[in-house]
């Protein structure tokens, strides 16, 4: 179906409702981004971008924390003691992800498009404004839901939505697409430089008190 002047989510009556508008919107931000994310250029409207960030975020955590207590099932060659506490603490844990895993995905949208805007104010790029970045980065969740592939469903997905969110943010800033590949180039390298110094400070400390006294 061919894109109208907004996402699918955002015109559900023309897709005919919610599901099947949620879906055309995932097909559309995973497979024609460029399309996609031209109509996502033509709002400001944060709220349903953040609807369907969440709710793929929500569905794709509490999907992976199932498999996370279904899989390793038959594996548990331990004690009964042992084995019943680690039963107990996955489904707790789904528990928790049914009940505050949109919570968790909403703050995790907000940090990380307020850091990606950042960035990209830096180069320039950031030409529609913050709330423009925050339905970007929202629509740009899509592929989370590959997490659920054990083993290599959460590289596939982090590399795709980072793929989908610099088309997404030229798109819809109306900007050079090397700006954003750079803004997340630098997003990246000051990550890895923080990762660097907490492992050389933390291996400092250990040093330090390995160290015996005089």
């Amino acid at each position: 179906m061919a894109m109208g002047n907004l996402p699918p989510f955002e015109e559900r009556e023309a897709y005919g409702g919610f599901f099947p508008a949620l879906l055309q919107t995932w097909v559309g931000a995973c497979f024609r981004p460029m399309e996609f994310f031209q109509t996502v250029g033509n709002s400001q409207d944060i709220g349903p971008a953040l609807l369907f960030g969440v709710l793929v975020g929500w569905v794709s955590v509490v999907l992976v924390s199932l498999i996370g207590l279904v899989v390793p099932a038959p594996f548990l060659m331990m004690g009964q003691r042992e084995a019943a506490g680690a039963i107990f603490s996955g489904v707790g844990f789904v528990v928790l992800m049914l009940l505050l895993g949109w919570l968790f995905s909403l703050i995790s949208i907000l940090l990380y498009g307020l850091i990606v805007h950042l960035f990209l104010m830096i180069v320039g790029g950031a030409q529609q404004g913050l709330t423009m970045t925050l339905r970007v980065v929202a629509y740009a969740q899509a592929p989370n839901v590959l997490s659920v592939v054990p083993i290599i469903g959460g590289c596939i997905a982090g590399i795709w939505a980072l793929v989908l969110g610099i088309i997404g943010l030229a798109a819809a800033h109306r900007t050079e697409i090397w700006r954003p590949i750079v803004a997340f180039l630098l997003f990246i390298l000051v990550c890895a430089c923080i990762l660097i110094i907490g492992a050389v400070a933390l291996g400092f400390l250990g040093a330090m008190q390995a160290r015996p006294v005089p």
